[in-house]
Order: structure tokens, then sequence, then C-alpha cells
């Protein structure tokens, strides 16, 4: 690296009957930016003993701030929470359901650097975690035996028995946090009833936990437990008929849906939590009994979640071309159990509205919005629109909102810019095509660019190269920003830095410039 010296990236694969890997040791012996030797180590690892199934994937890095400097070199969805995973597991299927049997090691590494503005709370490391989950469904004699109006059921269940020890070593936090020990179980049953137009699903589960902390809680205990019941029922409906939408013959649909919840309430701001995290609300949360994902919070909901989809598919062609949709939540009591700890006494949720269309072959919309019915404002809307009038050529816009939080807007492209595409001209002709791709965002609350990319590619034929210039903000007010040079020879190999990936990435549509090119004889030199 012209800025920071000589380094060594190495990985070894291996394929074997019964396991497969790959491990990468990336070595910078001296960074003259950072002033010492920096590494990172990645494996990933698949495999089997007889009826038991292993996977690991570990990711580790040498300092707090390489996910910054060496950003592409970083696997991790979350580049500052670096995982070291590893799950072994049993599946056994039986006459009347499945048995799956796994235990679990997870230890986190987290970059957390000197800003203290950025600091971010430690995950729980499981060492170990241990469980067993049962799936059934009953057999025919009992199924004969329920006939709830008229129409046989099926009925099915699960159960979770797990233990799992949480720690935080290593960390700042590590002498004030409280780890422990956790026993937990998951169950449910539940009666699905249905047919090609409706579904009826009640259903009862339960949420139980035991803990046994390493520190007393605020209120002097160590041990503690809670029992959590709750039920839904989830109703829906499909109704269609044949329609017309701009003079086209449609098929509409109209799917109304309801989703009620009754979790009582049970006192938890004295239980700890390992693993629990509120879930984003939108279209798929809101049927949901649960605001939370994890184990060790339950919220005490008792609502109903009302909701319709309209959808127009073209008789022709079976594509869906318009969708509309909305839903709101109505809350019979209050509310005590919420993310944010506050009680909501608010009887009616936030409106979500959704919207797609595919009206004309080149232009593609979609958008959501949320919106307070008491306040009148909008909190959350995304709008985007992209149009693709042909072969390697799209343009997206795009503009996302949240209240008091960013708003941001999008421009992305991939466009032909110069000479002849490969498929119009003769073999005979040595000129090759340009073109242009990329994505810029800018916050309009900060007033800056933010995560963009910008790059040329360069089609010969048999070859093609691409560079560009990436631009990634690692802070308030810090970026980084690369230059990517990439050699591709058409159906062999890509040499370089990975542009391909990170366009592909970044620019809603991109489309590979080889991708309609086989490795024939025709292309190669």
């Amino acid at each position: 690296m012209t800025k920071r010296g000589v380094g060594l990236d190495s990985e070894f694969r291996y394929l074997e009957p019964g396991h497969a890997g790959r491990i990468n040791v990336d070595l910078l012996p001296t960074d003259r930016v950072f002033g010492h030797s920096r590494w990172s180590l990645k494996l990933n690892n698949d495999g089997n003993f007889g009826d038991w199934r292993y996977r690991l994937r570990s990711e580790r890095v040498s300092d707090d701030d390489y996910w910054k400097d060496m950003s592409r070199r970083v696997e991790s969805q979350t580049p500052r929470l670096l995982a070291s995973d590893l799950n072994v597991n049993r599946q056994k299927e039986l006459s009347w359901g499945v048995i799956d049997t796994y235990a679990r090691l997870q230890h986190w590494q987290t970059l957390q650097g000197t800003d203290a503005l950025a600091q971010f709370d430690t995950p729980y490391q499981r060492s170990p975690q241990l469980g067993v989950r049962v799936t059934t469904a009953a057999d025919e004699a009992v199924l004969d035996s329920f006939r709830p109006w008229g129409r046989k059921a099926r009925l099915e269940g699960s159960l979770e028995l797990e233990y799992n020890r949480f720690d935080l070593p290593g960390s700042a936090l590590a002498a004030q946090a409280r780890g422990g020990q956790r026993v937990h179980a998951l169950g449910h049953i539940a009666a699905p009833l249905g047919g090609e137009a409706w579904w009826f699903i009640p259903r009862v589960s339960v949420n139980a936990a035991s803990y046994d902390l390493d520190r007393a809680q605020a209120d002097g205990r160590t041990r503690m437990s809670r029992v959590i019941p709750t039920l839904s029922i989830d109703h829906g409906w499909v109704f269609e008929r044949d329609a017309t939408l701009f003079g086209r013959e449609m098929r509409q649909s109209l799917e109304p849906r309801l989703f009620y919840v009754n979790t009582p309430f049970r006192d938890q701001s004295n239980l700890p939590n390992f693993d629990s995290a509120p879930k984003d609300f939108n279209f798929d949360s809101i049927y949901t009994d649960n605001q939370f994902s994890g184990v060790d919070r339950v919220s005490d909901l008792h609502a109903l979640s009302v909701g319709a989809t309209s959808r127009w598919v073209s008789a022709a062609q079976g594509e869906e071309v318009l969708r509309l949709g909305a839903v709101q939540r109505f809350l019979f009591r209050d509310q005590y159990v919420t993310p944010d700890g506050q009680p909501v006494t608010q009887r009616f949720s936030d409106l979500l509205l959704a919207a797609a269309a595919h009206l004309e072959e080149r232009w593609w919309a979609d958008g959501t919005l949320e919106f307070n019915p008491e306040s009148g404002r909008s909190v959350r809307s995304v709008l985007r629109a992209r149009y693709s009038p042909g072969p390697f050529k799209t343009l997206s816009v795009a503009y996302r909102y949240a209240r008091a939080q960013s708003e941001q807007v999008e421009l992305a492209w991939q466009w032909p810019i110069y000479g002849q595409p490969v498929t119009q001209r003769s073999q005979a002709s040595c000129g090759g095509a340009w073109y242009s791709a990329g994505r810029v965002q800018y916050s309009l609350r900060d007033k800056r660019l933010t995560d963009s990319v910008a790059g040329f590619e360069y089609d010969a034929g048999c070859w093609v190269m691409r560079f560009g210039l990436e631009r990634l903000s690692t802070g308030r007010a810090e970026t980084n920003t690369r230059l990517m040079l990439q050699l591709e020879l058409v159906g062999l190999s890509q040499l370089g830095s990975n542009a391909l990936k990170v366009l592909k990435d970044n620019v809603p549509g991109y489309r590979r410039l080889s991708s309609d090119r086989s490795p024939s004889s025709d292309f190669l030199p």
C-alpha cells in the first residue's frame, strides 16, 4: 500500500468428503501510518461427524481502528463487532416430529476506539449455550377428534429447553456487569385452520426463564424466575376478482388480516437482560406477539392489529404491477413493558402505509410511511424510484427520513458513456465500451456527503477493467477514502480489489458487464 507499506494476504482452502473451510491471514508488518504491525484472521469451516454437524465462523483483528483503516478487509456485517461463533447440532426426524439438539460458543471482539461518544454496549458472550428443540404435529387420531366448525384442524407445537452462561470478559464494563446463568423454556401449541382463501390460527405460548446471577440486582436478589403466557389469533382472507388497470387485464386481490394478542403484565424491571432487543416497527413486526427479540423481555400486549393489502397482478405475465397496504394496531389497555421503558397509553399506534408499483416495464417505484395520528406528522418514510430502459442502464433515486434522527437523499446509476457494447459489434472490431456506475449519498441533516462510490468500467470483450473511488464514513467527522482497481478476465478470474462486489452492493439494479457472456473461445485471445 502506497501509504502504509508492504503486507501479505494469504488464503488456505480445503474440501474433504465431510469437511470444508477457508482460513485467511492478512498481515501488515509495519504500518507507516499507524506505527505498529496489523493483522486480521478469518476462519470459515463447516463439516460433520456422523449425525452431528458443526459450523465455525470467526473473525479477529489487531486493533480497534482496523475497521476504519481496512474497511473492505472486514467481512462482518457489523464491522465494529466481530464474532467467533462455533455451532454443533444434530437434527433427528421422527414420524411425529423433529428433535434438534445443539450446543454453541459465541464470543465477541468489540472495536470501541477512544471516542467516548462513539462507544456502544457490548453484547454478552455465550459460553456455553446448550439446548434441545422439539417440533411436533398431532397424529391422525387426535386430528380426527378435533373438528371445530366442521373443519379438521392440524394441531402443532414446539418446546425449546435451553441453558446459557452469559459474561463480558475483557470488557471495561465487566466489573460492573451482572453476568450469570439462565435456563429457559419456550413452548407453544396451535391449531391452524384454513382453506385456499383464508386462515385462522389460534395459538397459546409460554415464555419461562430462571436466572442465577453473579452479582445481586438492585433488589438484592441473585436468583429469580418468571413465567409469561400469551394467547394470539391470526386470521386473514384473500379475495380475488378480475379487473383492469390502465387498460390492461388484471387479477386484483384484497387481503385483510387481523392479529389479536393478549399477554398479561409481568414486572421485568428487576430482571437481567442478556439477549433481548426491540424489534423494528414495520409490516412484519406489527403482526407478532412480542415487540422484543430474544428471551429476556416479553411485552405486555393486549392489542388487535388490523391491516389490508391489495395487489394488481398482470393476467398475461403473472407479474405484480401494483401493491398497496396499510396496517394499524389498537391497544385495549396501557402497555408497560416497552422498548424505551416508557408506558404507552395511546390507544392507536402509528399507521403504517406501503406501496410498490411497476406500471411500466422501465419504471419501478416503492415507498413506506409511518404516520403518527396524534401529532399528524410522519415519523419515518422511505421513497425510491428506479428507471431501467435497457441492459446496463439503470438510474435510481431514494429519499429516507427519520424524524429527529436522519434525512438522506441518494442517487445511484449504471450507464454506458462511450463506445459500442460488445454484443452489438463484430468480433473484428478492436474498440471497447466505457460505462459509469456509482452511488452518492447526501445527508440533508448534516449537510455533507456520506457513504459514496463512483467508478468507471471498460469492457473489451474478453476482459473488463474497473476502477473507482469509495468514500466511507467512519465517524461523525471522519471518512475513509480508497482507490479501487480490478481486472476481470472473462470466464477465468478477477485480479485486484473487489470493485465488482462494491458496485453490486451499492447500485440497485447493477448488472455485471460479463453476466450474459460465456467463457467461449469467441472472447478469448
